[in-house]
């Protein structure tokens, strides 16, 4: 039975839920969530902000204390010392780990303890004891954290954009956002609001080219979903695919294409992982691609990048309120929905598949981790490298008719599973081989079909990772 619509001015008989969807949004230790995200290596810092002395830090609901010891050797441990509790923010660098200030207990950075000076000559209570601790890893001027079980340890995942093409030069940045993770990440898998967002509604923020409604789909790969965006632009196409991978982490183009030259960049302008502080806050946090491929113009400033900025507008909350009233960015439209968004209070639509697709695919690999199995990893090829599906593709196509919405449709599918179809070559063959591939569709004329094909799920095997 249809639902009865409500009247105007009827928000007596619209009250809102309180209740936020729990399974997803809740990352402290032992809930669902957190329980998943802490099987994979999570950035937590830049590498430059770790300095002389300890810092204090908040990740996945955990007090934590990061710091370098003499030595040179990360480490990342429990706060509060398992002597009285006190913080080792307040604890003494020393060779080999970080020595607590109140009684002296020294902690190596695996949580080992090396010394209880209060004890009498001759005690073992370091031997029944280690403090807590995580393992680290430093990359591309981020700090990385392993907190899950520690047999459970998984490689760590170089993603082919990292490292190609030659030369590429990643610039770290890590902002700061004071509301769940869930919403910050979801804005990966929700291309619309490009359009809507970026230019048709608040004034052009990146390329007036975005103001141009797109074809959206969504193609499942083995890392998570494709994010798909194609809009045409004079007679030539243009697809923003957008890498969502899982847990959290995703992968976009430039923000800055105009769509006038014809460009093949099967690799990523920004790869950043969402990475939760706690329930309420959240980190943006990861670096920005410098290379002549994503970006031939070089029209990113590095210089705007960084601890609290990022070279595009709207990503933090720097400019005048009135200002971000006037033409609000992704900060404001994101934090705007609350501390937690409440999912029971929305109304998805078509354009939302993207949103469903992603938490689908989240609650699968909580619930792998639910039931005791080790939640699937990134696949590593050739040198233990990742490939990845984030491409920025504009191609000569010229409308043939009015409408060519099947043309779209059908161009970015094409080039989309040429992209996944690709990932068995070596890092810098694909980019070669989905050209050459793409270039004979053109030739052929494959890009102006009868009629659109059903979706498809170019991934055969595709995992839940």
């Amino acid at each position: 039975m249809a639902t009865k619509k409500r009247p105007p001015f009827g928000g007596f008989y619209n009250p809102l839920s309180r209740e936020d969807d729990t399974e997803l949004t809740r990352v402290g230790p032992g809930t669902p969530c957190g329980d998943y995200l802490r099987r994979y290596w999570q950035p937590i810092a830049l590498v430059s902000e770790v300095k002389e002395m300890p810092i204090p830090i908040r990740v996945l609901g955990e007090d934590l204390v990061l710091f370098r010891d003499k030595s040179g050797d990360l480490g990342l441990v429990h706060r509060h010392c398992s002597h009285r509790g006190t913080s080792l923010e307040y604890g003494i660098i020393a060779e080999h780990g970080i020595r607590c200030a109140y009684h002296g207990w020294l902690y190596n950075v695996d949580g080992t303890v090396e010394e209880t000076p209060s004890e009498p000559p001759g005690s073992r209570l370091k031997e029944s004891i280690c403090h807590g601790a995580y393992r680290t890893h430093e990359f591309a001027g981020l700090v990385f954290a392993y907190m899950g079980p520690p047999e459970e340890t998984p490689d760590f995942p170089v993603y082919d954009t990292l490292v190609w093409p030659d030369g590429n030069h990643l610039v770290p940045y890590k902002l700061d956002m004071p509301c769940n993770w869930l919403q910050v990440h979801e804005n990966a898998a929700d291309p619309i609001h490009t359009a809507y967002l970026h230019s048709i509604v608040t004034g052009v923020q990146f390329t007036p080219a975005f103001a141009e409604l797109p074809v959206i789909e969504f193609f499942e790969t083995p890392l998570g979903l494709l994010s798909v965006a194609t809009r045409r632009c004079a007679d030539n196409l243009w697809i923003r695919a957008s890498d969502v991978i899982l847990p959290n982490v995703a992968q976009f183009g430039t923000g800055f294409v105009d769509g006038s030259k014809e460009k093949f960049a099967l690799c990523a302008a920004f790869t950043r992982w969402i990475v939760p502080v706690d329930d309420t806050n959240c980190w943006v946090i990861g670096v920005r691609h410098f290379n002549d491929v994503i970006d031939p113009r070089r029209e990113g400033r590095e210089e705007d990048i960084g601890l609290g900025k990022i070279d595009l507008m709207g990503q933090t909350d720097e400019r005048p309120y009135i200002d971000r009233q006037k033409s609000p960015g992704d900060w404001d439209a994101m934090v705007a929905q609350g501390p937690i968004a409440i999912h029971r209070n929305e109304h998805l639509c078509s354009t939302d598949k993207g949103i469903a697709q992603l938490r689908r695919q989240l609650r699968n690999g909580i619930g792998a981790v639910r039931s005791g199995a080790v939640p699937a990893q990134p696949r590593l090829y050739g040198t233990g490298i990742v490939p990845t599906y984030n491409n920025e593709t504009i191609l000569n196509v010229p409308r043939t008719t009015a409408d060519d919405t099947t043309v779209l449709r059908d161009f970015g599918r094409k080039v989309c599973a040429e992209a996944i179809r690709s990932e068995p070559l070596p890092v810098g063959e694909r980019q070669e081989q989905v050209e050459k591939a793409v270039r004979a569709l053109q030739a052929e004329g494959a890009f102006y079909p009868q009629a659109a094909a059903p979706a498809q799920n170019f991934a055969e095997g595709a995992v839940n990772v």
